[in-house]
């Protein structure tokens, strides 16, 4: 596990640029830390799993995005809440269309 900032930074760099060596640092950095927001949020283990595999999955191919003005941790916790809303916005509509029918 990477703590120092400027092992991140450097992850972060080396991630934009598809170093998967770096990618995988980075998950394994942060995981516990996404999962554990999940559980929080979601309704069971495999949720708050299937959401921080999402997470990861588009912070990587957005990673070109990421401002390092910010914490890295917080950005990936956002990009989890978004996911996580997304998901229960998606399971509403789904009940509401399986209702109409």
């Amino acid at each position: 596990m990477v703590t120092k900032n400027s092992d991140i930074s450097t992850l972060i760099e080396k991630a934009r640029l598809k170093d998967q060596k770096a990618f995988n640092a980075l998950l394994n950095t942060y995981w516990s830390d996404v999962f554990r927001f999940q559980l929080s949020k979601a309704e069971n283990e495999d949720e708050a799993e299937d959401i921080t595999i999402k997470t990861f999955s588009k912070a990587f191919d957005k990673i070109h995005l990421y401002n390092e003005r910010y914490n890295f941790k917080t950005w990936l916790i956002s990009i989890s809440n978004n996911l996580f809303l997304d998901h229960k916005r998606k399971q509403r509509t789904d009940i509401i269309s399986i209702n109409k029918k």
